[in-house]
C-alpha cells in the first residue's frame, strides 16, 4: 500500500487533526489508526523500586518484565527492580507498543532482542541484549511469528 502524506503547518490551526482518505477500510488502515491513536498514551517511564528506593525507569532501557517467586520485576541492562504492577496490567498499559508477552511470566521489549533462535522444532528461544535468554511458551509462538511477519522479518 502506497501512502501519500500531506502536512499543513500553520498557526491558524488550534489542534492537530489527521484525516485518512481511502477507497475502502483495510487492515493496514485499521492498524494505522490504532497506532496513531496510541501516540502520547504510552508513558515514557515506569516506577519501580530497589532496596527501599524508588526509581523512574526509561522504557527503552527495559529488557523485560518478569515474574519470580510471586513478585514482578523489571530487568534492564544494568540491574533488576521490583515492580508494583501485575504482568497483565503491564500488558494492558503497553498494548500495541514494543512490549510483547512471550510466556505467562515474561514480557519482552522487542528493541532489546538480539535474536530469535528457532532451531528447536516448534519452539522459540529469545536471546536478549543483556545476554540472557527466555523461552517463548508454545501458546505464544503463533503471536511471535505473526509479529515477525508484520515487521517483515520472515516469510
Amino acid at each position: 500500500m502506497k501512502i501519500k502524506i500531506n502536512t499543513n503547518i500553520s498557526s491558524q490551526y488550534k489542534e492537530i487533526a489527521l484525516t485518512i482518505n481511502a477507497p475502502e477500510m483495510t487492515e493496514e488502515i485499521k492498524k494505522l489508526v490504532d497506532y496513531v491513536s496510541k501516540i502520547g498514551t504510552v508513558p515514557s517511564q515506569i516506577v519501580a523500586n530497589k532496596d527501599n528506593e524508588i526509581y523512574f525507569i526509561d522504557l527503552e532501557k527495559i529488557v523485560c518484565f518478569f515474574s519470580e517467586d510471586k513478585y514482578n520485576y523489571i530487568r534492564t541492562q544494568d540491574d533488576v527492580y521490583r515492580l508494583k504492577y501485575k504482568l497483565y496490567e503491564i500488558e494492558e498499559i503497553f498494548f500495541g507498543s514494543d512490549f510483547i508477552r512471550i510466556s505467562r511470566s515474561c514480557i519482552i521489549n522487542i528493541n532489546q532482542v538480539k535474536c530469535f533462535d528457532t532451531s528447536i522444532l516448534g519452539a522459540i528461544i529469545v536471546k536478549l541484549n543483556d545476554n540472557t535468554q527466555e523461552k517463548v511458551s508454545k501458546r505464544n509462538v503463533p503471536q511471535i511469528m505473526k509479529m515477525l511477519k508484520e515487521r517483515g522479518n520472515i516469510q
